[in-house]
């Protein structure tokens, strides 16, 4: 709750944390969004020039942690 009588310190110091926080939740759509897009794509069909890029997102994907993972489900679900 910010008040009149905090510090200018404290008072950026609250608006970065806001400003990471909202930054995170986009990320974690996103890295929602590809992990879903990893499980449900047929390399077989893609074009041969979308292949290093759909290995990039898996590779990616597959480097989270399982608990990031689970909350970037999450938060991909509720934006789908």
């Amino acid at each position: 709750m910010k008040t009149s009588k905090e510090h200018p310190a404290v008072q950026m110091l609250r608006s970065e944390i806001e400003f990471m926080m909202s930054d995170r939740e986009a990320l974690l759509r996103v890295a929602g969004a590809a992990a879903k897009f990893v499980e449900k794509v047929n390399i077989a069909k893609l074009p041969v020039s979308a292949i290093p890029l759909a290995e990039a997102i898996s590779s990616s994907v597959n480097k989270l942690s399982e608990e990031s993972l689970h909350e970037a489900l999450l938060a991909a679900k509720k934006r789908g």
